[in-house]
């Protein structure tokens, strides 16, 4: 019953905070800019989604990143950078939206791209993904179907098969 009344809350506070986005259609490999969304399970799905980070970055992307860890603390392993934070469930308001600095500034950017490596849903997700400004949303996650401007099903935890498939589907709605 509690879990309703918040869900109800939260999708008040996403409808009031949904912005008017300009959407693109554009591929991963003409991206300037690319968010990056997931869910921090355990030190090997940092490991697999900082190894995607990094091979972004270093094709000349601009990329940030936000994790989510459903639990209380971030883990000693998610080392935070300048364009890589993590939150947890500490820092969530009792509606479960996020209450940190960096997701807000996160949601903000006009990223060319957002790409969204959940499999699962979370309340914070949701909201990130919904009043995020970026041009152009793909993810996996069938929660979450009505907010991607691109729905891709993959293999759950797949990381290189979504980021692949993306590529590829880019690539042909994009006309290149």
């Amino acid at each position: 019953m509690f879990d309703r009344i918040k869900k109800h809350f939260l999708h008040k506070h996403i409808e009031a905070q949904e912005p008017n986005k300009i959407r693109a259609v554009c591929s991963l490999q003409n991206a300037a800019t690319v968010g990056m969304l997931c869910e921090i399970t355990d030190e090997d799905s940092y490991k697999a989604i900082f190894r995607i980070f990094t091979k972004l970055q270093e094709s000349g992307k601009v990329v940030h990143l936000i994790g989510y860890i459903d639990e209380k603390y971030v883990p000693f392993y998610c080392l935070q950078q300048l364009s890589a934070d993590y939150f947890c469930q500490k820092q969530l308001t009792w509606c479960g939206e996020p209450n940190v600095v960096q997701v807000t500034d996160f949601m903000q950017r006009d990223f060319d791209i957002l790409l969204d490596f959940n499999y699962r849903y979370h309340a914070p997700i949701e909201t990130i993904l919904a009043t995020a400004h970026s041009k152009f949303v793909i993810g996996s996650c069938a929660d979450y179907k009505d907010i991607y401007d691109l729905y891709i099903q993959t293999e759950s935890g797949n990381y290189n098969q979504f980021l692949n498939s993306t590529f590829n589907y880019t690539q042909k709605l994009s006309g290149k």
